[in-house]
């Protein structure tokens, strides 16, 4: 890595710190470092839900899954269009109209502080988690080209992104993914170019001894419960994973009610996911075109094949263009997750527990944001030592097994009347824990214990709530999906100021341009299965 793609990343990060500085100007409240003032507009929100998705990970880790797997490697994300659906006809719109900060608030106004309590542990852990994995590979890949120790690495990256975070609130975590979007785009589509020019053999050639290594399969319709990637647990496993990522995790659900309205939420939400899935499909052919370059060579370790392939392959000028987009797709991750963490802690602990409902003022906010990124430097480079990776390993195996619960308290708080606050968390809990014993069985793969996990927080949740039978101290029916929109409907407000249905569960033209994408994805599979 030379002296211009060193200038090519430094520039790029003073740019992003230099956003986060003319975004902040207008923070005034503590509403506008958390949510934008829910004035932030669709194309910014869409592309930084989609860049946040699309993490480091998905850029070093896709193409190296594909590499191995082929085109299966894409069912793990088969069914994003429909969860999007699911999220933009029935939960964002319920939430939006709460007009909550923190998704969790809502939990204790359906059902009680001991819920609230245990969701907000669970979604703190789970990110915690994910967040050292966002930051721990691209320093890795940046240590690979610089020489770098990742004690020097792992601060630049996230203090950049504390900082841009702190001078700018969401406003600058939206904008900065949505370049960052663009950054990353940029980066894959320089290396698709590399990539083809230096082919040995003709693309049409290649493609040909790609379907004959059986890189062309992306549908197994089998019915083995221990199947990687298999149709049936992709659409069944995965819509669960995702729906708990994308309607019950504030890291998402933040940006969307930080929305101008309903409209723009639902358009954002429309746009990002066609973006995310055609650039993980874009992933994952590129995987198999390197499959191609280098004739089915066997690699250590997956993330080695997008690595080796820069190492040796991407010039100079155009190396620090490939390591400005690595970092952005683990600043577009970690920017999200500290903003979320920060507003979660803030309203659900800080403000509940410390100063008993009073608003924490901005300059606290942003403390609490200052304190959670040192803390982020500091787990990351102790989690990941020498000692304690295989620990972390383990650890982060176990996210899917509480996930399925999470799902499970919206669904019981939003869905039934029945549903109560020691019930649920009982449910919650007991969901948990016969979750991990089922999947430490090892009968079935990962996938199946998220829709495994709902079913039993849900049956058990509602049970205990029928036996316990707790009295409700206020009327909670205008805080349940039908009740929302029975009250709507009462008041007259169906509709936003454009015209655009508010009421939850219904299905608009935003919602048909997904499932449209969706059976488009779909057969362009079925087409590559067969051809």
């Amino acid at each position: 890595m030379g002296p211009i793609d060193i200038m090519i990343v430094v520039v790029y990060m003073l740019v992003l710190v230099y956003m986060g500085y003319r975004l902040g100007k207008g923070n005034k409240t503590q509403e506008d470092f958390f949510i934008g003032g829910r004035t932030v507009a669709t194309i910014p929100i869409a592309l930084s839900i989609a860049a946040t998705t699309l993490s480091a990970n998905g850029f070093i880790g896709g193409p190296g899954y594909s590499y191995t797997n082929g085109l299966n490697a894409f069912m793990l994300n088969f069914s994003i269009p429909l969860v999007l659906v699911v999220t933009l006809v029935v939960f964002l719109p319920f939430y939006y109209n709460l007009k909550v900060t923190s998704i969790y608030e809502y939990i204790e106004m359906r059902l009680g502080s001991k819920s609230r309590l245990l969701i907000v542990l669970g979604f703190l852990v789970s990110n915690v988690i994910q967040i050292g994995s966002f930051i721990f590979i691209p320093s890795l890949i940046i240590q690979t080209f610089t020489g770098w120790s990742l004690i020097l690495i792992v601060p630049i990256v996230v203090a950049v992104s504390i900082l841009y975070t702190l001078l700018g609130g969401l406003k600058a975590v939206i904008w900065t993914d949505a370049i960052q979007m663009v950054v990353l785009f940029g980066g894959l589509f320089l290396i698709f170019i590399i990539v083809i020019m230096k082919l040995d053999i003709g693309f049409f050639e290649g493609i040909n001894v790609a379907k004959d290594a059986g890189k062309f399969k992306p549908l197994d319709f089998s019915f083995d419960l221990q199947l990687e990637n298999g149709f049936w647990a992709a659409l069944i496993g995965g819509s669960f994973l995702w729906l708990k990522y994308f309607a019950t995790d504030q890291t998402q659900t933040q940006r969307m009610i930080a929305a101008k309205s309903v409209r723009e939420v639902k358009k954002s939400i429309a746009i990002s996911g066609i973006v995310m899935n055609t650039i993980y499909f874009l992933f994952i052919i590129l995987g198999v075109l390197l499959y191609i370059f280098y004739d089915g060579k066997q690699f250590e370790n997956a993330n080695d094949v997008m690595i080796t392939f820069l190492a040796e392959n991407i010039p100079i000028g155009f190396l620090g263009i490939v390591i400005a987009a690595v970092f952005a797709a683990a600043m577009s991750s970690i920017d999200s997750v500290l903003n979320s963490v920060t507003t979660v802690f803030v309203k659900d602990i800080y403000e509940k527990y410390f100063t008993k409902g009073k608003e924490a003022s901005l300059k606290v906010s942003k403390v609490f944001t200052f304190i959670f990124g040192l803390l982020l430097i500091g787990f990351t480079l102790m989690a990941f030592g020498d000692t304690t990776a295989s620990i972390l390993a383990i650890i982060g195996s176990y996210l899917s097994y509480f996930s399925g619960a999470m799902i499970a308290m919206f669904v019981l708080a939003m869905f039934t009347k029945k549903a109560g606050d020691i019930g649920v968390a009982i449910g919650f809990v007991l969901g948990i824990a016969l979750t991990i014993f089922f999947g430490k069985l090892g009968i079935v793969n990962w996938l199946w214990n998220y829709p495994v996990g709902f079913l039993l927080t849900t049956s058990i949740g509602y049970a205990a709530s029928m036996l316990i039978n707790e009295k409700h101290a206020v009327n909670y029916d205008e805080f349940t999906f039908k009740g929302q929109r029975n009250k709507l409907i009462a008041e007259g407000r169906t509709t936003d100021e454009n015209g655009v249905s508010v009421l939850p569960g219904t299905i608009d033209k935003y919602a048909y341009i997904l499932l449209g994408f969706f059976a488009i994805q779909t057969l362009v599979l079925v087409v590559l299965q067969f051809i």
